[in-house]
């Protein structure tokens, strides 16, 4: 990867000058540059023998933003939710096996939910990890579930087994809540979004401190964050059949 951030910075790069940029031999410059050129990352002047970043990186790029656009259509709909709420709201997505947590609202209270956007939340005691392992396939599932499942408080699930069971009941009702399964003192209640194929794509969250997140309040919340979810999938092309 530094190799490559190294080609992108010149419009074309010889690789002994890749070589001195990057502190490796040329032999492995040249191993690792043949292996980017077959992938199409890179592609070699033929007449100077020099290389050249290709444009897979732009069309890469374009597709990440594409996933992002969701950020966008969410913003009006989780703004109006906060408003309604008075609390954080959470836009989280699977990256890379990890949940990520890619737009924040937050509530005007000065005790509220604190994970910040970027962040990687626990995905087997996280309201938002959970709504999304729920409707991931099963094959996906066991490649982002960990091994070992960490309790972060005496809340938290960490038997498999009993996993399994939330994650049927999830699916069941539509819905997933962390009762300070993640953080003591806080709570969630999280619902799926989908895309236009019926497949999850993000989750929705409502956060806060279990004082006001209580499981009273959850029932109260249910519907509420269904319905933004719901809208916010519709706005994403879904039309009511999950895959």
């Amino acid at each position: 990867l530094e190799l490559l951030e190294a080609m992108c910075e010149e419009k074309q790069s010889g690789v002994r000058d890749l070589s001195q940029k990057v502190g490796l031999n040329r032999s492995t410059v040249n191993r690792l540059v043949a292996t980017l050129e077959r992938a199409g990352y890179v592609e070699q002047e033929r007449e100077r023998g020099k290389y050249r970043a290709t444009l897979k990186l732009f069309e890469l790029g374009n597709q990440v933003l594409h996933h992002l656009d969701i950020r966008e259509e969410a913003y009006p709909i989780m703004q109006k939710l906060a408003e309604e709420t008075e609390e954080t709201i959470n836009l989280a997505i699977l990256d890379g096996g990890q949940v990520v947590y890619i737009l924040k609202i937050d509530s005007p209270h000065l005790l509220k939910s604190s994970a910040p956007v970027g962040s990687h939340p626990p995905i087997h005691c996280n309201a938002s990890g959970k709504v999304i392992l729920a409707y991931l396939p099963e094959d996906k599932q066991k490649l982002v579930l960990p091994t070992v499942l960490t309790p972060f408080t005496p809340n938290t699930i960490v038997s498999t087994k009993d996993l399994e069971v939330e994650l049927a009941s999830i699916r069941d009702k539509g819905y997933a809540v962390d009762n300070e399964e993640w953080s003591l003192n806080t709570s969630a209640v999280a619902a799926p979004i989908w895309n236009n194929n019926g497949k999850i794509m993000a989750a929705l969250t409502i956060a806060g401190p279990s004082v006001r997140i209580t499981p009273q309040r959850v029932d109260e919340l249910i519907p509420t964050i269904q319905a933004a979810a719901g809208e916010l999938s519709f706005k994403l092309g879904y039309r009511g059949q999950t895959k």
